[in-house]
């Protein structure tokens, strides 16, 4: 399980584009301990609580590999990775909302 949840960490680390390095910095541990977390190192709820919160995500989706589908967990879901965006950017994904929604489309659960 530790094993899972430090590729877990690694993954969710390298699609936010950040280093080990940054987010050792950010969670105020060595970088070689970050490693040792990415690699299935035992860690404190403490440094798991502040890898996830460096993250953005909740140690929820760390520990289960699942994202709350509650509407309040959605939105600061999107929220989150909305937030690192340019204005153009958030322009173009609002525009996308729109217009899916002028469509009339369902959502989907995959």
């Amino acid at each position: 399980m530790l094993e899972n949840l430090g590729l877990r960490i690694k993954r969710e680390r390298q699609s936010r584009g950040i280093t080990q390095e940054k987010l050792a910095e950010k969670v105020d541990i060595s970088l070689n301990f970050m490693s040792l977390i990415e690699n299935g190192r035992n860690m404190s709820v403490e440094t798991l609580v502040r890898i996830a919160q460096a993250l953005g995500v909740s140690v929820d989706y760390l520990l289960n590999d699942t994202i709350n589908l509650q509407s309040d967990s959605i939105i600061e879901q999107i929220n989150l990775n909305l937030s690192d965006l340019t204005e153009d950017e958030k322009l173009f994904f609002l525009n996308m909302i729109k217009q899916y929604k002028a469509l009339g489309q369902q959502p989907h659960l995959f």
